[in-house]
């Protein structure tokens, strides 16, 4: 089954719902003016402007001495505007005799019958009385300019559009191709935007299970892929520590294998040569070696249980004491053939710790060991054991003079 990319998908979702958007203002303005054109706000409005049209001309037909000589000339201007209106005006006196207008004074003639099935829109027309102290001399008719069946304008004198409603619907139309390909461009660069940061990261986790542990990813704009990238390098660092690690103490394993592995080999080998003789003293060497080697193979054996949370402990309380009494007694001999002081500087009245006894004299030996190893003859290897106090610690720490500069 072949997997949809996520910049894909993002893109075909903004794609849909830029579709979804475009087409629904398109639909809406072409059912405003087209389907259900006029509506009854479009009605409502028309009867106010009818009002307050038939107001205006009562105020000029008595500025004018009661007349409706020139009135052409105000129908022309604003608000009325002329023939830049979508609506027509038709002024009729007082007996009905058309004053001024484009359109007849009288209803026209009933429309033919539609076909079956065919709605037919029809336009309204508002009638609205010039009354001046109380007595009509007038009747204002107004109506929208243009024929609702085909859409064009009603005058052949007007410079129109041939379709009004079809060049009010292709303007919107090329409105929302242009608005919906600017949100699709912006749809794209947000995606990759988004997506950029991801395939970034997959290509660096490709690098990290290949072996390589120095690669990073850099930071992203978006919080949330931002903070998986920090994760991420996070992850890649605390791996190449563990890896440096792991290759240091391989390192210092063969360091010490190699030491009693050699001393053996080069023992039996002089054996063998007739260097040295099998004497119990000898054999005696070569074990001490072995066990040497045996130890540090127990204790490669501990730490991969340490490791894995495998090793298991014992605990009980135990004297601190003891735990360096025993210490000491095991390597009195070694210290001695050494010429070494092995001592013990330990607080009397101890109180007794939970530990695994054999871990810690474990642990103590390795550092005991090494001590030895490392001490030149007749230097002095001290073990010590104090109780400690984390408050009377950092007070004394606080209390402690900041040590001055040295002077030349």
């Amino acid at each position: 089954m072949k997997r949809l990319r996520l910049f894909s998908l993002m893109v075909v979702a903004f794609s849909l719902a830029i579709m979804l958007a475009v087409c629904g203002m398109v639909s809406f303005v072409g059912l405003t003016f087209a389907g259900t054109f006029p509506s009854g706000s479009f009605r409502e409005g028309l009867r106010e402007s009818a009002d307050s049209y038939a107001a205006i001309l009562g105020d000029y037909y008595v500025a004018n001495g009661n007349s409706w000589q020139g009135v052409e000339q105000r129908i022309d201007a604003p608000p009325f505007n002329g023939s830049n209106s979508f609506f027509a005006y038709s002024i009729l006196d007082s007996q009905g005799n058309l004053v001024v207008g484009r359109l007849p004074p009288t209803p026209p003639t009933p429309p033919t019958p539609p076909e079956p099935g065919k709605r037919v829109r029809s336009l309204p027309i508002e009638r609205s009385s010039i009354i001046i102290h109380g007595q009509e001399v007038g009747v204002l008719v107004v109506r929208p300019d243009f024929d609702p069946q085909i859409g064009t304008l009603a005058q052949p004198t007007m410079q129109r559009s041939p379709s009004l409603l079809w060049g009010i619907w292709r303007s919107f139309l090329i409105a929302g191709l242009v608005i919906g390909g600017l949100l699709l461009a912006l749809a794209v660069m947000f995606a990759r935007r988004l997506t950029q940061p991801l395939r970034t990261l997959t290509a660096a986790s490709e690098a990290l299970a290949a072996g390589n542990l120095a690669v990073r990813v850099p930071n992203a704009t978006v919080r949330e892929l931002d903070e998986l990238a920090g994760a991420f390098n996070r992850m890649a660092g605390t791996l190449a520590a563990a890896d440096t690690q792991r290759r240091q103490m391989t390192a210092d394993i063969a360091h010490e294998l190699r030491t009693p592995l050699s001393i053996i080999r080069g023992r039996l080998e002089g054996v063998q040569d007739g260097i040295y003789e099998a004497s119990p003293d000898q054999v005696a060497s070569l074990l001490n070696e072995t066990a040497l080697l045996e130890r540090l193979v127990e204790d490669l054996r501990l730490i991969a249980l340490a490791e894995a949370g495998q090793l298991p402990l014992y605990r009980e309380p135990t004297a601190p004491n003891d735990l360096l009494a025993g210490v000491v007694a095991a390597f009195a001999d070694q210290a001695g053939r050494q010429g070494i002081t092995l001592a013990i500087a330990a607080v009397d009245d101890l109180p007794e710790i939970d530990v695994d006894p054999q871990r810690i004299a474990q642990v103590l030996t390795n550092l005991v060991s090494n001590a030895l190893r490392h001490t030149p003859e007749g230097g002095s290897v001290v073990l010590s054991a104090a109780l400690f106090d984390p408050a009377a610690q950092q007070a004394t720490s606080e209390q402690r003079p900041a040590a001055k500069p040295p002077t030349r």
